[in-house]
């Protein structure tokens, strides 16, 4: 099981909203100053690449939380975790994601939660949590 130790939920939801307004605006300006029928290959990129960060870091969907060397969506963990209560749960660091290994008298299985901080560029506000066993 993961418990958070430092940081906050709540605190990095807010600083993630921020970010995510600012790289909205940015996007928005570009999109006014460079007009479609005079967009290149690399403006296209560009665009693209802030749209797909958009996308990937909706407050919605994702809590980013560093366990180790590594974060993973907090919030897809949350999801599951729900979903295996009854269920014998164990977590391993496995290098880049976090393995869960769960199992009851019918049902055994795993998860993997991979490493998302190479998405990060540089944001280091999102909340700790280790490893604990219960």
């Amino acid at each position: 099981m993961l418990q958070i130790v430092e940081g906050s939920l709540e605190e990095a939801k807010e600083e993630m909203k921020s970010v995510l307004k600012t790289v909205q605006a940015r996007l928005s300006k570009y999109k006014r100053t460079v007009k479609p029928s005079e967009r290149t290959g690399a403006n296209k990129e560009v665009m693209d690449q802030w749209e797909s960060f958009i996308h990937f870091f909706r407050v919605s969907e994702m809590a980013p939380v560093f366990v180790g060397d590594i974060c993973i969506n907090y919030k897809l963990y949350q999801r599951f975790m729900k979903k295996l209560k009854g269920y014998q749960v164990e977590c391993f660091l496995n290098g880049n994601k976090l393995t869960l290994y769960y199992s009851n008298n019918s049902h055994n299985g795993k998860l993997e939660l991979y490493n998302i901080s190479y998405k990060l560029e540089g944001m280091k506000f999102f909340p700790r949590a280790v490893i604990v066993d219960e």
